[in-house]
């Protein structure tokens, strides 16, 4: 991995307790509140559904094992927060619109008891949930779909699972989100090329599969441009200052954290299918921060909605909408 690359002033956030080696929290910054358009009613029961039945996984884990509560109880309170900020959007129609959208679901009732690892259980239904808000922010209006691709890029922190391919894009944009993404993405393949020069073995073979899925994205990006795409200038700050192994890790961490925002404030562009890819962007970064986190043993943000601004979670509804 070549150990100087082209260089762009960054600056990122940090975070808060570790939970578990696999739970990765959350962070902040994008989109304006809003109502639900008039297709966003049917996405909103799914994903109110998708988050009762995380909740009832939790719960039901807590009680089998109590020792698991410290463990659990942080990403239990995500969830929570995830079903109250959608319930908020929810509004279903009236008047001549009320048939649309349905009733919220009922909570399920307890889950079947299971042999299995409840850890591994709740990793797959936490990555099962994480992809349904991909294919949930393709379905939705622009806004929904920014928030949708936050709640699903925290359920991929906790999964700590990365895998699948990138959905293709073959819209083109020349919105200045898509020049923020393709920003952070200049600062990553930077920044992995320079925490790269201090790994060895396996840790070096990972960060050169993500430094080359770092480049593969900046190209996705560049193509979707109508516009002429911003160039990696000269210089970065960098966050973390890389001495060994363990620092490394962090700037890595650092680095996939910085991406979210941007993608965050992607998903909210016209396109169905750049509200996907985005979707799918920061679900990613969030899973590969994990994964980087576990190997540094460093703090995790603890936002439920990393990438998106407090104002975002308070839509201002429209009584028929």
């Amino acid at each position: 991995m070549p150990e100087a690359m082209p260089r762009r002033a960054l600056l990122l956030g940090g975070g808060a307790a570790l939970v578990l080696p696999w739970l990765s929290g959350c962070a902040a910054e994008a989109a304006q509140p809003s109502g639900p358009a008039r297709g966003d009613v049917p996405v909103l029961v799914g994903a109110i559904a998708s988050e009762q039945n995380l909740i009832a996984a939790y719960e039901a884990a807590r009680s089998a094992r109590p020792a698991l509560a410290g463990r659990l109880d942080p990403v239990l309170a995500h969830h929570r927060e995830h079903l109250a900020v959608l319930k908020r959007h929810y509004v279903p129609g009236s008047g001549d619109r009320a048939d649309e959208g349905g009733a919220l679901p009922p909570p399920p009732g307890p889950p079947t008891a299971s042999q299995g690892s409840p850890l591994a259980e709740l990793r797959a239904a936490e990555d099962r949930a994480a992809r349904g808000r991909i294919a949930d922010a393709a379905k939705a209006g622009p806004a929904l779909a920014q928030l949708l691709a936050s709640i699903g890029a925290c359920e991929a922190g906790h999964a700590g699972v990365a895998g699948g391919g990138v959905p293709a894009v073959r819209s083109t944009s020349g919105a200045e989100a898509v020049q923020t993404a393709l920003a952070a993405e200049h600062a990553a393949v930077y920044g992995y090329g320079v925490l790269g020069a201090r790994l060895s073995g396996t840790l070096r073979a990972t960060a050169k599969d993500m430094w080359n899925e770092h480049r593969a994205q900046r190209d996705e990006l560049r193509s979707i441009l109508t516009a002429e795409p911003v160039q990696a200038a000269t210089a970065y700050r960098l966050p973390v200052r890389v001495t060994s192994t363990r620092t490394a890790a962090r700037l890595a961490a650092a680095l996939e954290d910085g991406l979210v925002p941007a993608y965050v404030g992607l998903a909210g562009v016209s396109s169905p299918g750049l509200r996907a890819f985005a979707a799918d962007s920061a679900r990613r970064a969030m899973a590969r921060s994990a994964r980087w986190r576990a190997r540094a043993g460093g703090a995790a943000p603890r936002d439920a909605f990393p990438g998106l601004p407090a104002a975002a979670l308070a839509p201002r509804p429209e009584p028929g909408e």
